[in-house]
């Protein structure tokens, strides 16, 4: 494909994975209930203050992307450096956005349990190569659209960068192989397949292929190869079934899908952070809506592991669409929208040189600080509106 029309692609792949991130942040952990009494329909980006009154700690400032967003663009500045996936340099980079030492958080956001202590690991001292948790996460697929992009027209390397970019955080063959999934998508949307159901026959059919190599060629480093080698794969396969059902019904079937693949906690609903639920909800909301901007609200407005459902299936459908198509209120409002274009056009263009890209970590710092400060004055204002409240009564 001509780079006239791989770079749109790109540039929505990237940027598409960051909006959905940012629209679903602020409706994370809410289900589509309570986003409906809050906000009724969400269309952009939100004021999280409205839903989380007694947790302020869960607002996010509108138009700012979470650990997902900044996790890809560390991705992607290794790739961009080193032309291949460095983990060294990749937990380098985790590290410089986690300092000051000791936090292990420091400028990530909204970073889960599993990625707190792969910096703790990291900071102590441990080996990348030695890191990684057994729990069936989705944080090795929420980052890896960047390999996808880098490796596109090298299919043949796109197995051991997924590989690489994926084992430091995680061992489970369910999180690898949703990883697997994203980047095989990504990359067949990049270059110009059709939104068929067929697709997901297609993409889950590459999958089962990595999945064996993985049992193949990782037996003893990945976990639950036996009980789980192939849930990836089925739960795909098995999505395309649904794509002619009214959505309650489908979505209540792509749930008990899930919880055939050892759903830990019990998934009850589709956009819950489990790869076999919330990829194949992804996929199957590609093919089953029109229009980026249609796709990304749908699945944000879903709840759950929102900010993650909005940047894996932002990416696939921004892959597809390219970033022409994506809204101006979306690509205006989001929070370091050059860099991230940027980045997915020297990815595109092999260009080590990252010329104009802005640093990733001062930036990320910057930003954190920012919605810090702004998070502080919403405290303020609060407790002063409730001292105001307390002394008329």
């Amino acid at each position: 494909m001509p780079l006239s029309t791989r770079m749109p692609r790109a540039r929505g792949c990237l940027l598409g994975l960051a909006i959905g991130d940012a629209l679903g942040a602020p409706l994370e952990g809410l289900s589509a209930q309570q986003i409906r009494a809050h906000y009724e329909l969400v269309t952009g980006y939100v004021d999280g203050a409205t839903a989380w009154k007694r947790k302020p700690y869960r607002w996010r400032m509108p138009g700012l992307y979470t650990d997902d967003t900044q996790q890809a663009l560390a991705l992607a500045d290794v790739l961009i450096q080193r032309g291949r996936v460095d983990i060294d340099l990749l937990a380098e980079t985790y590290l410089a956005l986690a300092n000051p030492k000791g936090s292990y958080v420091g400028a990530h956001r909204g970073v889960g349990r599993s990625f707190r202590q792969v910096l703790a690991d990291l900071e102590r001292g441990v080996s990348p190569r030695h890191t990684g948790t057994d729990s069936a996460g989705i944080g090795a697929a929420m980052r890896i659209a960047p390999v996808a992009i880098y490796f596109a027209e090298e299919p043949e390397r796109l197995f051991d960068a997924v590989m690489d970019a994926s084992l430091m955080t995680h061992r489970d063959v369910r999180s690898i192989a949703a990883a697997m999934a994203v980047a095989y998508g990504i990359r067949r949307l990049l270059g110009g397949e059709d939104l068929e159901p067929s697709f997901l026959f297609r993409v889950a059919g590459d999958v089962q292929k990595a999945e064996a190599r993985i049992a193949s060629e990782y037996p003893g480093l990945v976990t639950s190869i036996g009980n789980h080698g192939r849930a990836m794969s089925s739960a795909i396969a098995h999505a395309e079934k649904l794509v002619d059902l009214p959505r309650d019904r489908a979505f209540g079937a792509l749930v008990e899908e899930a919880n055939r693949h050892g759903a830990e906690p019990t998934c009850r609903r589709p956009t819950m952070g489990f790869p076999p639920a919330l990829i194949p909800t992804c996929l199957f909301m590609l093919v089953t809506t029109e229009t980026f901007e249609e796709a990304i609200l749908e699945i944000v407005n879903l709840g759950g592991d929102a900010d993650t459902a909005g940047a894996i299936l932002g990416a696939l459908a921004g892959a597809h669409f390219g970033d022409e198509a994506i809204p101006d209120r979306f690509l205006d409002g989001l929070k370091n929208r050059t860099g991230v274009s940027l980045r997915a056009e020297a990815m595109v263009r092999r260009d080590s040189r990252s010329a104009g890209i802005p640093d990733l970590v001062k930036t990320e710092h910057d930003l954190s600080r920012q919605e810090e400060s702004c998070r502080g004055e919403l405290l303020a204002q609060r407790q002063g509106g409730d001292l105001g409240a307390n002394r008329k009564s």
